[in-house]
């Protein structure tokens, strides 16, 4: 499976990344279990103050990948 989030902690900071950056970071099922997962893990994060989500590429997120859902 490809990976769909990343995560880097610095300071107390969870960076969370979508990385889908082909698909301007569409959210399909994959990415909403390791969207899920990842939120699951940073609440047991010690020290984790802040997390800021962004995407990879020149897009945040372009919504719903209507193609993997379709499917």
């Amino acid at each position: 499976m490809e990976k769909r989030v990343s995560v880097t902690i610095s300071d107390g900071i969870a960076d969370v990344r979508l990385v889908r950056a082909d698909t301007m970071n569409a959210l399909d099922a994959a990415m909403f279990d390791a969207l899920v997962a990842t939120s699951e893990r940073l609440a047991h994060e010690k020290g984790v103050r802040a997390v800021v989500l962004s995407g990879e590429g020149r897009s945040f997120c372009a919504g719903l990948d209507m193609g993997r859902f379709a499917a």
